[in-house]
């Protein structure tokens, strides 16, 4: 597989089997990280692997299912006290980023399949069940596997995060190069991003919010 056929063909995969994936093979995933470009070449990254292995009441303290469904896992943390650019600017974020592309590109390559995950605990949490020193900052996690070739989208899925189902089954982005590039200065074109409207996250943050104080109140007249 050369570069452009596996940046072209990498997708976000959600659910995976119980096969095992060999030491070998989580070395050379971490291996591909490592080689990525860094703030200053500080490369201040530190991987911890959660797998099958991991003591149960370390891998629930995720509470992404996604993660407690994967067979292994890779928490991506960084050092937030080297301001090489100040935290205006997050290098150390970008830094972890490029890290968690390389591997996501590289599982590719070898025939597993991997999500970049977002939506985790809130970082005291993770730093509490990790034992994550201060001075660094959870940036993301990677739930990777053998992909269950059962695991198919929904529909709901299919709109959030391609548009279309269209795009979807193509695995077409969801805006063009023309609509994304901005020559000379930021521009605004035609049916892109700016004018877009994404779904709303907001709105089930506070439905989980709101669910949240109704049982801290049950809990309380108790």
């Amino acid at each position: 597989m050369d570069t452009k056929e596996c940046i072209y063909s990498r997708r976000s995969i959600r659910r995976f089997t119980d096969d095992t994936v060999s030491d070998e093979c989580i070395h050379d995933i971490i291996e591909a990280g490592i080689h990525a470009p860094s703030a200053c070449n500080f490369a201040a990254w530190k991987f911890i692997l959660i797998s099958k292995d991991t003591p149960e009441y370390i891998r629930k303290a995720m509470c992404n299912q996604i993660a407690l469904t994967a067979p292994y896992g890779l928490l991506v943390v960084y050092r937030n006290d080297l301001y090489v650019s100040g935290r205006v600017l997050g290098d150390y974020i970008q830094s972890a980023s490029a890290a968690i592309q390389n591997m996501l590109l590289y599982i590719t390559s070898i025939g597993l399949g991997a999500c970049w995950l977002c939506g985790i605990p809130q970082e005291k949490n993770l730093r509490k069940a990790f034992s994550i020193p201060r001075n660094f900052s959870v940036i993301g996690y990677i739930a990777f596997g053998h992909p269950d070739p059962e695991g198919i989208a929904t529909q709901n899925q299919m709109v959030y995060h391609y548009g279309d189902e269209e795009r979807f089954r193509a695995h077409q982005p969801r805006y063009s190069v023309d609509q994304v590039l901005c020559k000379d200065k930021f521009r605004s074109v035609t049916d892109d991003c700016t004018s877009a409207k994404y779904p709303d996250a907001w709105s089930w943050y506070k439905k989980k919010i709101k669910t949240a104080l109704s049982v801290l109140k049950l809990l309380k007249k108790k």
